[in-house]
């Protein structure tokens, strides 16, 4: 073999290493690379980010109102119903018409549970009968406790639309205490009031 064919196969072993140690030099960084970005990602990561996206609140938020007695904003349990609202308000108010509401009915966010007064005033004493004038008027007055829309409307300056919402508002407070109180029904002022002051009665 010639000394010229010599250095030819020197040549070409000499390339073969460099290309050969080239590609494993490239190879060990490509891995290393996917290890790094490997354990740049927090084990379960992924499961996290899609439990967060897809996860719902445990909680309804509720506001409670009318007869009971610590009317509010409460949080609840999903699956939680009316009576535990009832219960959480401080339970039902004297003068509350539980029979007018569905205690079964499971709460839902944003929900507000009203609870009803009977329109016949119930005595607060212990024992005692509640005395009232439920059920009728008194002479030409009107009872407005009791009073029907129809009877309502006779009032003077009291319409079919003030009549709904005197009962309204007795609905959602309770009876009237006094007969002043009527003035807090929206659209009756004073000078209202006084169109009809000496007709009404309790």
């Amino acid at each position: 073999m010639g000394i010229l064919q010599k250095k030819l196969i020197i040549v070409i072993m000499l390339a073969c290493g460099i290309l050969a140690y080239s590609f494993h030099g490239f190879w060990q960084k490509s891995s290393d690379n996917q290890e790094m970005a490997a354990e740049s990602l927090p084990p379960g990561n992924a499961a996290v980010v899609s439990t967060a996206n897809n996860g719902t609140s445990n909680e309804v938020v509720v506001y409670v109102s009318g007869g009971v007695n610590k009317p509010g904003v409460y949080k609840f349990a999903h699956g939680s119903r009316v009576v535990d609202a009832v219960t959480m308000a401080g339970g039902f108010a004297p003068g509350a018409d539980a029979a007018r509401i569905n205690l079964a009915m499971q709460l839902k966010d944003e929900m507000q549970v009203n609870v009803p007064f009977s329109a016949v005033p119930v005595s607060t004493t212990s024992g005692m009968p509640a005395v009232s004038n439920a059920g009728s008027n008194i002479g030409d007055r009107i009872n407005i406790n009791t009073g029907s829309k129809a009877d309502l409307d006779k009032l003077p300056g009291i319409g079919p639309a003030l009549a709904d919402r005197i009962i309204e508002y007795r609905t959602a407070n309770g009876p009237f205490k006094d007969p002043t109180d009527i003035r807090k029904v929206p659209g009756i002022g004073e000078s209202k009031y006084n169109q009809f002051k000496d007709k009404i009665t309790l």
